[in-house]
């Protein structure tokens, strides 16, 4: 009996496998997985876990199919649970863009140098009615399709996972991008007010939920660094500008910061030659034509400033990457993703909405019903500023419950729906010892900033730390 142990051991040694993680480690039914992937410098020996976890709105059911990423052995290490935003998107681009073990670059599956699962293990959800997660019928699917009902179902996801796999003590992280920021921020307080320790949140390319902005002229006004940056990227700025892009867009901040925002605020009280100045400021540091700004309300929308610069040439800037002037066909990734799930996690079940079967209609059926739609909040989400209606203060509130919650925020210098300016004066004028809890990144990428090639390993190096301790 000695000796073929022994043997054994010798055996999984020389596959590569480690003897201890020969005994299972994804619940009973899910589809288990063995992998390894060169990762931080390291062979890191990993546990690939494919399964489902019902969940429940009033009657309705449903069943949330998970992807999880465990280092066997080690239930003291942090778990992270992560997920794109939409309303309905499924987790395949953080999954295989940024954080999973095996990212998708040029046409093929490689191993992510970068990932977190160096230091924490990953689980990537997909809310009902994206990927294979579905809702027991149709009727029953659009009872989880609006913000309470998700941050409720997502919350009580979390709390059956880490019961289910007895990591109830390891430091826990939520990871949202986009809309993902909004889940990530409710169910951080959901779960704080159930006496789950949170160590942090990470809010990826969605700005700080915190509800109902009052006096935001300040964040609208720096949103123009952004338009800067695009339009020194696109080289439509003036000669005197184009030279260096940091100075650039330190004046352009300054400019926003001294002038704009105040005439913003009051755009009524600037007399024929005030509003002629900001006109030409506004034309100067976003490269337009003085004629394409409004001097009435002295704002440029998101969607004008998309449209407006590059008409001439008949382009639309893109919203997520406004450098970007075409549309990206992802559908060879797609193709990918789903031989991974098939071939390699060996998951039959199912088919992934979007890819293998019609996408389902989550955001157009959505119902944001955290807040209430206002007239302005309306015409905001219509010019391109976000949903239509605000956020809670979820994140906020959490942090007040807890002393000890962290956040990590992430922005990318080119996405039109962000802004790297306006995130640092939110923060800064946030109450007590929330400002100091708060780690704030700029990446020279879009909405998935992940994607730009020079930010790559810095964004998947700077997250880990997060996870890894918090700050």
């Amino acid at each position: 009996m000695i000796r073929r142990t022994a043997l054994t051991i010798v055996m999984l040694s020389a596959l590569g496998i480690p003897f201890a993680a020969t005994a299972r480690t994804c619940a009973p039914d899910a589809v288990e997985t063995r992998h390894s992937a060169r990762i931080a410098g390291k062979r890191v020996d990993y546990v690939a876990c494919v399964g489902a976890l019902p969940v429940r709105v009033g009657t309705a059911q449903a069943r949330i199919v998970y992807t999880a990423y465990v280092v066997p052995g080690r239930r003291n290490r942090p778990l992270s649970f992560v997920w794109n935003g939409g309303p309905g998107a499924d987790s395949r681009t953080l999954q295989f863009h940024a954080i999973g073990p095996q990212v998708i670059r040029n046409g093929a599956l490689s191993d992510n140098p970068d990932s977190p699962l160096a230091v924490s293990d990953l689980v990537f959800v997909d809310p009902v009615g994206t990927g294979f997660s579905r809702a027991a019928s149709l009727a029953q699917a659009e009872a989880f399709y609006g913000t309470v009902a998700d941050i409720e179902a997502t919350a009580a996801f979390v709390s059956d996972f880490r019961k289910l796999y007895r990591r109830t003590a390891s430091p826990l992280n939520l990871v949202g991008e986009s809309f993902g920021t909004w889940r990530a921020s409710g169910v951080a307080e959901a779960l704080i007010d159930r006496n789950v320790a949170v160590a942090g949140v990470a809010l990826i390319s969605g700005g700080i939920p915190l509800g109902e902005e009052r006096n935001g002229e300040g964040r609208r006004a720096l949103s123009l660094v952004n338009r800067t940056a695009t339009a020194f990227a696109l080289g439509k700025l003036s000669p005197d500008l184009q030279r260096d892009q940091a100075a650039t867009l330190a004046e352009a901040e300054r400019w926003a910061g001294a002038h704009y925002a105040q005439a913003l605020a009051d755009p009524g009280a600037l007399d024929a030659a005030g509003r002629v100045t900001i006109v030409s400021g506004l034309a100067r540091y976003q490269g337009l034509d003085p004629a394409a700004i409004d001097s009435r309300t002295l704002w440029v929308s998101p969607r004008d400033f998309r449209t407006k610069l590059l008409a001439a040439e008949g382009k639309t800037l893109g919203i997520f990457d406004m450098r970007q002037t075409s549309k990206v066909d992802n559908s060879d990734e797609d193709a990918i993703a789903i031989a991974y799930y098939r071939n390699r996690l060996r998951y039959a079940a199912g088919r992934y909405a979007g890819v293998e079967d019609p996408a389902e209609d989550v955001g157009r059926n959505w119902r944001y019903d955290q807040s209430p739609v206002t007239k302005e909040s309306l015409a905001r989400a219509l010019a391109g500023e976000g949903p239509p209606s605000a956020s809670q203060p979820w994140i906020q509130r959490a942090m007040g419950k807890s002393r000890s919650l962290r956040i990590w925020v992430a922005t990318g210098l080119y996405d039109s729906l962000n802004s790297c300016a306006g995130n640092e004066a939110t923060v800064a004028a946030l109450p007590g010892d929330l400002p100091r809890r708060f780690t704030l990144r700029c990446y020279a990428g879009g909405h998935m900033m992940y994607e730009d090639p020079r930010e790559t390993g810095r964004f998947g190096k700077e997250l880990t730390r997060f996870l890894q301790s918090g700050a």
